[in-house]
């Protein structure tokens, strides 16, 4: 778009018509119809996984994305893949609650389908003749020469690749096996830190000097976010964090059976995201959903990352400086729900969301709206005039694209989680009231989606976790959360550093949304604090179990990242306030996420032990534990949920005893939970370090309740440091 400016508004034209290449689309076609051809034939192996989840996860979001004429390339192809992602979502979903698993031969649909869209756009677009060449980026390139940009890019780029290496050597010189309190901050290699600093230098470097190229600006950016986000992945021996098993568990549940029972637990009643993991696992052939879990928070980082830059342009942000707030929101992104779960798939879709209302559906406000406007404008003395934009709207088929995409994504969130579609509906509704955003008529489906699914599960929701925790969002924001850290000097300024890193982004987001409206952009700075503000819906009424404040953090952190750009937009001691910032929170990001990385980790030889119960495990068996054994990892995970107290550790136990637990204690709690099946108990080395830390128990303890339950029972299972006894057996 263009602007042209009159005493009290920009009015934006539309600008010239953008060269559009015909390669992405005659590419996403070849993708599409190699990976039907693998499915077709039966491949196996990482050929196909690879091929056929690259062509999954892009091609069917380019049909419903292309209507929209998005210029912006990172955006378009963050939202492309989120499309897909909901694409996928929808197919498997159908499929689950129809109880027809076919996955196979649903991909090879969708595949022909997309493939073929994809093939029809590219011979138009060929026979249209608009299209970028090589010959012009070829002269552009040379004639930047002349800038330093050529020099930039050599230097830059080798600093970058250097440091990348030493990342790669430090990584797997680093050893998680055994972390302190520290978590991973001692336990990384020094050549790790040397390359991290590297990729943070040059990505400073590129985001406070114009001169650098925009190309090797993003790539630095993405290489950091991956640095940052794919350390604790790529040293851990198992998936991370312990609860994730559970995760997977109902994953390979989907898989085995092809349907889902509401009965069994609330993820069988939304269950978008593991029936579209379930979906893309048989689709590819990746037999055990663990296997690609490790890189799913660097995936879900990456794309988080390029919503936020596709947001931030769409709000008016230059390159640079886009690239500045996604790289903020990536560094104060502390909440830690990018691993694999439905919140991270429903985060990244609520993103594309608001990117779709942002860029197609956005309109110039109404009287309420400029209302509003010129209000703050007034309170806040501003130097100019309010810029008021009057918005061209966009044509009929990218406005109609655009509607039916976000229900659809609104869909896909509603399924997949409780909470974040609730987050739509309250950034939308009041953006709808002031007519930023039009029609008026797409806050009823958006509206009405998360209501008319929790209709049927109220009763469930209300029966076990409570509709409400009460309307008192202070009492919900100060709710203690059910983690327990172990108090030491590092869980404390672990928690001061999380704090102190929200605090900063918001402060300079507060300070960049004045500064906006005396510049004259009221308009824009109630938007964006509107988008940061409305979250804390989620702490209304219910505390989430203490996490409710998290969440309000996490979906803050995008329009507060947008926010405190505008603070530093600008020259001299600003652009050295940018390097410093980006810095600072980097920093914070890694201290505090490496520290927590000790409550993240679970031992290997747990995981195997647990495998192996699980194959043993029956509907009246209980299972008792020292600490936190991942007893939930397999696809018959429901029969550890069947009894009351079926899966209980003695951290859980010891709140009864008063402090002391005996072994006759012990043998009582047993016999009072058993129901007529096997009664198995774990010791395991690692658990004991665990709870004798956190002081529930005694070494000299927890040694004497094992030596009763082996005075009793039968050792079962004895490798690696853990122990599984089984005490009873029925007759």
């Amino acid at each position: 778009m263009t602007a042209t400016t009159t005493p009290d508004r920009v009015v934006l034209r539309p600008a010239r018509v953008v060269p559009r290449s015909p390669v992405p689309s005659l590419a996403a076609a070849a993708l599409a119809f190699l990976a039907t051809a693998l499915l077709v034939t039966g491949a196996t192996g990482p050929v196909r996984t690879g091929v056929v989840l690259a062509a999954l996860l892009v091609v069917p979001g380019l049909a419903l994305v292309r209507p929209l004429r998005l210029t912006e390339p990172v955006g378009r192809a963050a939202l492309v893949v989120a499309t897909s992602a909901a694409v996928d979502a929808v197919v498997a979903l159908v499929m689950v609650w129809a109880d027809r698993w076919t996955p196979v031969p649903a991909a090879g649909l969708v595949l022909v389908v997309s493939g073929w869209a994809a093939l029809a756009h590219g011979v138009v677009t060929v026979r249209a003749g608009q299209r970028a060449t090589l010959a012009g980026a070829v002269r552009a390139a040379w004639a930047a020469r002349h800038e330093g940009t050529l020099v930039r890019l050599v230097v830059g780029g080798g600093v970058l690749v250097t440091g990348t290496a030493l990342w790669a050597v430090g990584t797997a010189q680093t050893d998680a096996t055994a972390l302190g309190e520290w978590g991973l901050l001692p336990a990384v290699a020094p050549t790790w830190w040397l390359g991290a600093g590297a990729v943070l230098a040059v990505t400073v470097t590129a985001l406070v000097d114009r001169r650098f190229p925009a190309a090797l600006r993003g790539v630095s950016a993405a290489v950091l976010v991956v640095v940052a986000y794919g350390t604790a992945n790529l040293v851990a021996a198992e998936p991370r964090p312990p609860w994730v098993f559970k995760h997977i568990a109902v994953t390979a549940y989907i898989q085995q059976h092809g349907s889902v029972d509401p009965t069994i637990d609330i993820y069988n009643r939304w269950p978008g995201f593991f029936s579209m993991s379930a979906f893309l696992g048989a689709a590819t052939g990746t037999a055990d959903p663990s296997d690609p879990v490790r890189y799913v928070e660097v995936a879900f980082a990456l794309l988080d990352g390029a919503l936020v830059f596709g947001i931030a342009r769409a709000l008016g942000l230059r390159g640079r400086w886009a690239v500045t707030a996604a790289v903020l929101f990536s560094a104060a992104n502390w909440v830690g729900q990018d691993y694999y779960s439905p919140q991270a798939l429903a985060f990244a879709l609520f993103l594309a969301a608001v990117l779709v209302v942002l860029t197609t559906l956005r309109r110039a406000p109404n009287a309420l709206g400029r209302g509003l406007v010129g209000g703050v404008s007034r309170v806040l003395r501003a130097r100019r005039a309010p810029v008021v934009p009057a918005v061209a709207p966009a044509p009929r088929t990218a406005t109609v694209t655009a509607v039916v995409l976000v229900v659809l994504l609104q869909a896909v969130i509603t399924a997949s989680h409780q909470l974040t579609p609730f987050v739509l509906v309250a950034a939308l509704v009041p953006l709808v009231l002031v007519g930023v955003v039009r029609p008026w008529w797409i806050a009823l489906p958006v509206g009405a989606a998360p209501l008319l699914y929790l209709l049927p599960n109220l009763d469930y929701v209300q029966e076990k976790f409570g509709l409400t925790t009460g309307f008192d969002p202070v009492s919900n924001v100060t709710a203690a959360s059910t983690s327990i850290a172990i108090p030491s000097l590092a869980t404390t300024l672990q928690s001061r550093g999380v704090l102190a890193l929200t605090a900063l982004v918001a402060v300079v987001a507060l300070v960049g949304l004045v500064r906006s409206v005396r510049a004259g952009h009221a308009q824009r700075a109630l938007l964006v604090l509107w988008l940061a503000a409305c979250p804390v819906v989620l702490v209304l009424g219910q505390s989430y179990g203490g996490e409710g404040k998290f969440r309000v953090v996490l979906f803050s952190a995008p329009f507060l990242a947008i926010a405190a750009v505008h603070a530093l937009h600008g020259r001299r001691l600003r652009l050295a306030a940018t390097g410093a910032l980006v810095t600072v929170t980097a920093l914070l990001f890694v201290g505090t996420t490496f520290q927590a990385e000790q409550a993240n980790q679970t031992p290997a030889s747990e995981v195997t032990a647990a495998r192996w119960l699980d194959g043993r495990f029956a509907a009246d068996d209980t299972l008792t534990t020292v600490g936190g054994f991942p007893a939930i990892i397999g696809a018959d995970y429901p029969a550890y949920l069947e009894r009351w107290g079926q899966v209980l550790s003695l951290s859980d136990m010891m709140p009864w005893y008063h402090g002391a637990m005996t072994p006759a204690d012990l043998d009582d709690a047993i016999a009072g939970r058993s129901h007529g099946g096997d009664d198995w108990v774990v010791f395991s080395d690692t658990e004991r370090t665990d709870v004798v830390r956190r002081g529930v128990l005694t070494g000299a303890e927890v040694d004497a309740l094992e030596r009763s339950v082996a005075a009793d029972g039968t050792l079962r299972y004895d490798r690696d440091g853990v122990r599984i006894y089984e005490v009873t057996r029925a007759a």
